[in-house]
């Protein structure tokens, strides 16, 4: 997949159980760069300055101890924010634990990868810390994600103007929100954006799945459908309603909060949960959207 060049980059593997080092190792190969060490989570929760050297950290939560875990996590957020490139692969079950502690920083989730999900990430990470990269196919993962960043931004930029429009007068942003009393005074009923929601699914009945993947606007529509009815909604319920694989539903969660699109909602009865909802923005450019909508008689979202 890669060419460094002389001398190949190194990793570091942390891993909960030996079981799971065996994709990454593979990963890690097929990446062309090489294993420095491989270390268990006890070790790790003692402290990650000694893998400064590294050019990427890779951790494999499997079967990982609840509480090292936890510490293991806070840990890797502080190891990114000081410059470090790491990767974190874990299983569908802990997406809400891992993604409620890591979404926002900077580390790159993998839910559930396998080898080559794991080598491309690796490959990427390398590529953004100056490797020498060559990538083969019609796409790079690279411009892959460049590509999604520049959706991202048009997303921001039409909500922004949608939001701008419909703006309230001034002295009304601050005012109590009250869930039921603005679906019951005719505005907008959550029920609608379900139905718009289950329309949307209805595609892929009659057409096969994969076809019609808009992950950024059916996140959108469902954090718009919560917000009305005054439910929160968790990182996992949330990759849900991506309808795509999870990783690719967090890198979408990523840049639409790094847009000011999403807020994230720390659980206050579980440090290792999160809730996401829409920002006050994206709240008021959602409302103009489905009145501008209703103008045109009600197009399908």
């Amino acid at each position: 997949m890669s060419d460094w060049g002389a001398t190949p980059p190194t990793v570091v593997l942390i891993a909960a159980r030996a079981a799971e080092t065996r994709h990454a190792t593979a990963a890690i190969e097929a990446s062309a760069a090489r294993l420095t060490a491989t270390i268990d989570f006890a070790a790790a929760a003692a402290g990650l300055d000694a893998q400064g050297d590294a050019d990427v950290l890779l951790v494999e939560t499997a079967g990982a101890d609840a509480d090292l875990l936890t510490v293991v996590l806070d840990l890797i957020v502080d190891y990114a924010a000081r410059g470090g490139a790491v990767i974190v692969s874990f299983p569908e079950i802990q997406l809400d634990e891992v993604a409620g502690t890591l979404l926002g920083s900077r580390v790159e989730l993998l839910c559930a990868p396998d080898v080559v999900d794991r080598a491309t990430a690796i490959a990427v990470g390398l590529a953004g810390r100056g490797g020498r990269l060559r990538e083969e196919g019609d796409e790079s993962e690279a411009a892959r994600l460049k590509r999604l960043h520049e959706e991202i931004g048009r997303i921001a930029d039409l909500l922004a103007r949608l939001g701008r429009d419909a703006a309230p007068p001034s002295g009304l942003e601050d005012r109590r929100r009250d869930f039921r009393s603005e679906a019951d005074d005719g505005m907008i009923a959550p029920a609608e954006i379900r139905r718009a929601i289950r329309a949307r699914r209805l595609r892929d009945q009659f057409f096969g799945d994969g076809l019609f993947e808009d992950p950024a606007w059916d996140m959108l529509l469902d954090l718009f459908a919560a917000d009305l009815e005054g439910a929160q909604v968790s990182v996992s319920s949330l990759c849900i309603a991506a309808a795509v694989a999870p990783t690719t539903a967090l890198r979408w969660i990523g840049r639409l909060t790094e847009a000011g699109l999403f807020d994230r909602l720390p659980d206050p009865a579980d440090r290792r949960r999160a809730f996401l909802t829409l920002s006050p923005r994206a709240r008021t450019a959602m409302r103009g959207y489905w009145q501008a909508m209703r103008k045109l008689g009600g197009v399908s979202a």
